[in-house]
C-alpha cells in the first residue's frame, strides 16, 4: 500500500474543484445568454471580454451586500445589475 503524501491529495483536490467551479461558472453564464441576452452582452462589452464577464457574475460585491450577480438576480434585482452595469461601462471608458 502506497502512502499518499496528504498535500499532493489535497493539490489534486483543490484542481478538481476548481476545474468544477469553472464548469459552473461557464453553465451559469450560458444561462444567463439564453435568459437575459442584453445584459450579459452589455457585461461582455463593459468588461471587455466573456472570460471576465464570467468571473464578474461569480465574485462577491459589496456593493451588492457580498452577493453575487445570480443571487441579486434571483432576488428579482435585475434593474440594480443594470445600474451597475452602467456605472462600471462609464468607469471603464474615463
Amino acid at each position: 500500500m502506497r502512502n499518499v503524501d496528504p498535500f499532493e491529495d489535497m493539490g489534486t483536490q483543490l484542481q478538481e474543484l476548481q476545474a468544477r467551479r469553472e464548469q459552473i461558472a461557464l453553465k451559469a453564464f450560458s444561462v444567463l445568454e439564453e435568459r437575459l441576452a442584453d445584459f450579459s452582452s452589455m457585461l461582455v462589452i463593459g468588461l471587455g471580454d466573456r472570460t471576465r464577464a464570467v468571473l464578474w457574475m461569480c465574485m462577491r460585491h459589496r456593493s451588492l451586500e457580498g452577493r453575487n450577480a445570480y443571487q441579486v438576480i434571483a432576488d428579482g434585482e435585475k434593474d440594480r445589475l443594470w445600474e451597475i452595469l452602467e456605472s462600471l461601462c462609464s468607469t471603464q471608458e474615463a
